[in-house]
Order: structure tokens, then sequence, then C-alpha cells
């Protein structure tokens, strides 16, 4: 286990120093409580070799040798983010600032401001603003195993993810489950839908859909989308059954709802999720390379699922409670 948790600090520089590399680390941290609005925090260390991008109002313009030695760390140029949905309101920039990301074997974080990500002897710890997160130590098989995965495409680009899509943390704002990725991207950047949801009973909901279509050049929901991936994955908490078909369509602005469809060889399935909060990074390189990276805290409202082997519900699974994402724009 500690030598596949290894590769979450792992770094190669010639990779980071290619021209529009974007790199992050990314935990998503569901709260048990309140259960009609359960709080939601995400935390993000991230940088993108571009001389010049702006984020919701904060202008990062990145120093020539953006990724150096600075001791046993490598010294990062980027940034540092969160929001943080309290139960009863989103604190959209709860942290944003251009910062050193130091990353060292099992450790990184920034000091100005303070936070950090440390790999510990049974799990993790997270460090962020006036929140403090221990994580338990991830499940050695099955769906919540962490896994990894890369591929390059068109001889050019390439991509990789490394994922822990369930394990437990206790805060001094209360417990529950969070979900981790590292993604290291060297691609132009499309619209996607994304959600990731952890039902009480063991289960959980993943599905990704990039997509190209009018929301890449408006930057705003709607019109035609042409996916350009299709996934839906089911864990029942003891089998996964993973389609490559999925459609998901936005219901409403502000606070919308999605619908969740997917009907594959592991058998067919329908969610819906209503969200009660968002939050939003709005990328800028100019005035068409943009993209709004849309949050939604929600719950499941309706979930079934069926095959050959059985039929599941809401009423089996528990209450469903996660995050839907809908990227719009083109950044490249």
């Amino acid at each position: 286990m500690n030598a596949v948790l290894e590769k979450i600090f792992e770094l190669d520089p010639a990779q980071m120093r290619r021209k529009g590399n974007w790199l992050w680390w990314w935990w998503i941290f569901y709260f048990d409580e309140p259960r009609d609005k359960p709080k939601q925090v995400m935390v993000l260390w991230s940088t993108k070799n571009e001389r010049k991008i702006n984020c919701n109002g904060l202008d990062i313009s990145l120093r020539h040798e953006f990724i150096k030695r600075d001791g046993a760390a490598w010294n990062i140029d980027g940034a540092v983010a969160a929001w943080y949905y309290d139960g009863r309101q989103m604190r959209e920039n709860y942290l944003l600032n251009h910062a050193d990301v130091l990353v060292e074997a099992n450790r990184l974080g920034t000091k100005e401001p303070f936070t950090e990500f440390s790999r510990e002897k049974n799990g993790f710890m997270v460090s962020a603003g006036d929140l403090q997160f221990q994580i338990g130590e991830p499940e050695k098989t099955g769906f919540y195993a962490p896994d990894s995965k890369e591929s390059v495409f068109l001889k050019k680009f390439s991509y990789d993810i490394f994922k822990i899509n369930r394990v437990p943390f206790e805060s001094n704002a209360g417990r529950g489950t969070a979900y981790f990725q590292r993604v290291r991207i060297n691609a132009p950047v499309p619209p996607w839908y994304w959600g990731l949801y952890h039902f009480e009973g063991g289960g959980a909901v993943h599905y990704y859909q990039p997509h190209l279509g009018a929301s890449a050049l408006t930057n705003k929901p709607g019109g035609g989308a042409f996916p350009v991936k299709k996934h839906f994955q089911f864990w029942d908490g003891r089998r996964l059954f993973d389609n490559r078909a999925c459609s998901v369509r936005r219901v409403g602005g502000g606070n919308p709802a999605f619908i969740v469809e997917s009907d594959g060889a592991a058998g067919k399935a329908k969610m819906l999720v209503e969200s009660y909060s968002h939050a939003c990074w709005a990328f800028r390189k100019g005035r068409l390379n943009r993209l709004d990276y849309n949050e939604y805290p929600a719950l499941v409202k309706e979930f079934s699922f069926r095959n050959a082997s059985g039929k599941w519900a809401l009423d089996d699974l528990g209450q469903g409670r996660g995050n839907s994402e809908h990227a719009t724009g083109f950044l490249w």
C-alpha cells in the first residue's frame, strides 16, 4: 500500500516543464451533517505552466523557473484554493492564493498561507485555513482502493490520474467521507459533467462526460453537447457495475438538478440529484480561452439501477450526498 500511495507525491520535472501542463491535488470532503444541506469542503493545490492566468480575479504570473529544487523539496510556482459550504452559506474563496507549493516525499503544502497535505501512519492529514482533517487509511481492494491510470493520445497529449473514491475522515468541523484525486494533464480542456456520490450504506456512484458543444464557445450552460467520453459506475458496497454509456442533463439555473442515465452491459440506471449550493473557479487566459469550473454540493433524490442480478433503489442505499460538476468554456 505504501508504495502505491507514494505516487501521490511523485513529480516528473520534464513533464511539468511542458507548455500548458496542468497538475493538481484535490480533496473534497462530504460531511454527514446537517442532513438537509450537508457541509462540504474542497481543497486544491495546483499549477499550470502558463505565463499568466487569472482565477476569480486573482492574476497569477509564474516565475521563469516555475519548478525548482528547494532543499529536499520541489518548489512549484502555483496556487492553493479552497471553498467551504458551512451548512448555511458558501464561502467561495475560503482560500485563493498565489503560492509556492512545496512537494517532498509523502508531503506537500504552502507556507503563505499555511496549508498541508501529508501521508500519516494510518492515513492522511489535511490542514487548510481553520480546518484540520484526519483521513483514514484507504481500503486495499475494491472500488475504494487507490487507483491510477495513464494515457497518451494523438502522440502529443498525455493524461494521468491517481484517485481514492472514498475514505472516512474526522475534522474539527465534523466527520464524513472524502474523495481524492491527483491529476496531470497536458491537453486542451473541454467542458464536462462529473459527479461522485457516497451513500450511507457504503455504496457510491460516479459519472463522467466530457463533451463538445455550444457551452465551449459561450461559456454558458445549455445548447447541444457531443460527448467525448461516457462513463458511469455504480458500487453497491460489494460489486462494481461499470458502463461505458452515460447521459447527463442539467435542469434549471442557479442551483440546478442533474438527471443522469446509463444503459449498458452492466445494467440500466437513472439518478436525479438536486444541488443546494454552488462554487465556481473562473479561469481566464483570453476572450475565448477560458473555463468556468462549476461545482454543486448536492443530494441524491432518486436512484434506480437494475440488471439481470437484481434491482437497487435509494431506499436500499441510504442517503446519497456528493458533488456534481458542470464546467463550461474551453481552456488550452
